[in-house]
């Protein structure tokens, strides 16, 4: 038998995995078919959630910074975990928390003010004129009846947490009407490449729905719903324990490659097939973002809890080592000399105890629990905290600063910090703007459909109806600015030096300011001094656009009834008033200086004439009658000077 001689060799074993499959690129709105268009979306929804799961992890960090709640097994995905429900434990440490302490200020201090989308023209005739003035009443009903300010408000806190406060502007199905719905911008995802300088091309949401409501919103696809998988928030075991029964829905977006482009579409697709799908003529998605600090790149923000976050969790940590540092030795101690004859029993809360020892004294002691540097740096980055945010520790604790007594100097603090916040108020503001445009865009497409669109206006009049203007009107380009509603100081002493300041520039009078120091309401003042010319503006404006004729009279400002309607018909003749209501304008510029001419009349003499059919007075006719006596002159003395 022969022996071969052993020979080591290295043999390496490679444990191989299962490479994952490549996603290609796929146009979901070329799709052949419907069946194919289902695929293609839920496939590129799946491969984006899948592939930006960083961005729920990120958000729900920063949502338990917000929140107060411990960041301990904060690497996961569990949405559910946030919820009020899942947090019975109670919270055992120390907290100051800055973060939510700068949203909440910055929130209370932007969204008091309720900016006003405003449609301007730009030298525009009486019709777009007119057209402009019903959009802002449009508008305004649309903004009531939606509650725009309260969701505008809940995006802004949405963006000083997570980045981007986002909301959907649709047609309610069962309404027919234009509805607001929040999301969260986790909810929505776009192509990183696509997206990088903000302006991507398509955009996916995914958004839980009751069954009961996707039946109700889709009653010719009934069977797809019923058939459609139970969906949950989160796979985890905790959100699967619930009693409501919900599917997943994605919207997708595509908007057209040009303005002869017939590539865009929007589409609603459940996990067993197509609900809705329709062509999309829009340059751009039906949402309006309010974006706390807009990325250099890419298409999410970043938020004021991203960029606290550091110095928030340096805070949390200082306060867990004083607070252990207290436990430990902030708690007085008796030093006992080893021998010595003092019964610890002694050592009671009795008042005027005696203690008999013999040998040394018991020393009583509490040690230093910190260091004074500690204190001091947690000082420094609370307040680094607040200057990092813009705001003054002051104004999150609704307190002024010292020494600023006046209405002026209050006024003039307040404009220091609003000039901090100018770009930021300058986003909120065109959150607004994009809002208007995106509702206004939504009520004309229902009302090309359905012939006609109304909504409720609220005036000082009350609330009444406002149609959406003619759809073909609204092509013509049209300047959306924002106003802010609020005008007066909200503190009391600015309030009174403004009052103070009307006084004497003459504009209040002295009775109406003492009125109005009482209990400062300004509104009331400016409407009973303005009173009479709105009831001429709202005559005027009835004529040229309505035709609606309402005769002047005596009670009028007259001679400012006649200046105005002048302006008015140099006005609107040169943008081609229609002739009725141009000869309305001179009718009533004629009654105006008839009443006017009667106004000047001579006044009477002191005889009053007998009326006709009254008999005269004899008595006064023989009086007026007889002759006169004739004066004598006065008798002369030299003795008396002469006048």
């Amino acid at each position: 038998m022969k022996i071969k001689p052993h020979v080591d060799k290295e043999v390496i074993k490679a444990k191989t995995t299962k490479s994952q499959p490549v996603m290609e690129r796929r146009d979901w709105w070329n799709a052949s078919s419907k069946e194919d268009l289902a695929n293609q979306v839920l496939a590129n929804a799946a491969y984006l959630k899948q592939n930006q799961d960083y961005r729920i992890r990120q958000s729900i960090l920063f949502m338990k910074l917000y929140g107060n709640v411990p960041l301990w097994n904060a690497i996961g995905t569990n949405h559910t975990k946030l919820s009020p429900g899942a947090l019975q434990y109670q919270i055992d440490r120390p907290t100051m928390n800055v973060v939510q302490s700068c949203v909440d200020t910055l929130a209370s201090r932007l969204t008091q003010n309720k900016p006003r989308p405003i449609f301007l023209t730009d030298n525009g005739d009486y019709k777009m004129r007119s057209l402009s003035k019903q959009l802002n009443q449009f508008i305004l009903g649309e903004f009531y009846q939606t509650k725009a300010y309260q969701i505008g408000a809940k995006n802004f806190i949405d963006s000083g947490v997570i980045g981007d406060g986002c909301v959907q502007v649709y047609e309610d199905p069962t309404e027919k009407k234009v509805a607001l719905d929040r999301c969260l911008s986790t909810e929505l995802y776009v192509d990183q490449n696509d997206a990088m300088f903000g302006n991507p091309r398509q955009l996916l949401r995914f958004k839980l729905v009751d069954r009961s409501v996707a039946l109700e919103s889709f009653p010719e696809k009934e069977k797809l719903v019923i058939l459609a998988e139970k969906a949950y928030p989160d796979p985890s075991a905790t959100a699967q324990t619930t009693i409501s029964d919900q599917i997943m829905l994605v919207e997708a977006w595509h908007l057209p490659s040009g303005k002869e482009a017939k590539d865009g579409l929007k589409t609603i697709v459940c996990s067993s097939g197509i609900l809705a799908d329709d062509s999309y003529k829009r340059n751009r998605f039906p949402f309006a973002f309010m974006r706390y600090t807009p990325a250099l790149l890419g298409f999410w923000s970043q938020s004021l809890a991203e960029q606290l976050m550091g110095t928030q969790i340096e805070i949390n940590k200082l306060l867990m080592t004083i607070s252990r540092s207290i436990n430990l030795l902030g708690v007085p101690r008796i030093f006992l000399e080893d021998g010595s004859k003092v019964s610890k029993a002694h050592f009671n809360n009795e008042i005027g105890a005696i203690i008999p020892f013999r040998g040394t004294k018991p020393i009583f002691e509490v040690a230093q629990c910190m260091a004074p540097e500690v204190y001091a740096q947690l000082q420094r980055l609370v307040e680094y905290a607040y200057q990092q945010s813009g705001i003054s520790m002051l104004s999150s604790q609704g307190e002024k600063p010292a020494g600023l007594n006046s209405g002026a100097s209050l006024r003039e603090f307040d404009n220091i910090q609003s000039d901090r916040f100018a770009a930021l108020q300058q986003r909120y503001d065109d959150y607004y703007v994009d809002l208007a445009h995106l509702m206004i865009e939504q009520a004309k497409e229902i009302a090309i459909r359905d012939g006609k669109y109304q909504t409720i206006y609220p005036d000082k009049d009350g609330a009444r109806e406002i149609d959406l203007p003619a759809a073909k009107m609204l092509e013509d380009p049209f300047v959306i600015r924002c106003y802010d509603t609020s005008s007066l100081p909200k503190d009391p002493a600015g309030r009174k030096e403004y009052i103070v300041e009307m006084m004497q520039a003459g504009i209040y009078s002295p009775q109406e300011g003492r009125r109005l120091l009482g209990f400062a309401d300004t509104e009331q003042v400016d409407k009973l001094e303005t009173a009479a010319e709105e009831r001429i503006l709202k005559y005027l404006d009835q004529i040229v656009e309505d035709g609606k004729y309402n005769e002047p009279d005596p009670q009028m400002d007259l001679q400012l009834a006649l200046k105005l309607v002048v302006q008015y018909y140099n006005l609107y003749v040169p943008a081609k008033l229609s002739e009725a209501k141009t000869q309305q304008l001179l009718d009533f510029k004629i009654q105006i200086e008839d009443l006017i001419k009667q106004a000047q009349a001579p006044q009477a003499g002191p005889m009053a004439q007998p009326l006709a059919g009254q008999p005269s007075n004899p008595m006064a006719a023989q009086i007026a009658n007889s002759p006169q006596a004739v004066p004598q002159p006065l008798p002369q003395n030299p003795m008396l000077p002469n006048s």
